[in-house]
């Protein structure tokens, strides 16, 4: 069998086998799916373009909101 590629707390490599079709055993193979899927989130930077769009919206369901609400007194009851 191949032996684990994962690191322990020291910097050392792991002295356990890896599992059958991996690099890793059986703990760093878990730890190693976790900082994957956190590093693939870290990436994600939001920028202006990506935000303005959004606050565009908001502001005119605000907008319309308060327009509706002005012309609602308007409009005699029923």
């Amino acid at each position: 069998m191949a032996r684990c590629e994962g690191t322990t707390r020291n910097g050392d490599q792991c002295k356990r086998d890896a599992q059958p079709d991996s690099k890793f055993c059986y703990a760093h193979g878990a730890a190693d799916t976790e900082a994957t899927v956190e590093d693939e989130q870290s990436e994600v930077i939001l920028e202006w373009e990506d935000i303005k769009p959004l606050i565009l919206v908001g502001a005119m369901a605000a907008g319309f909101f308060l327009f509706m609400r002005t012309v609602g007194r308007w409009i005699p009851r029923m």
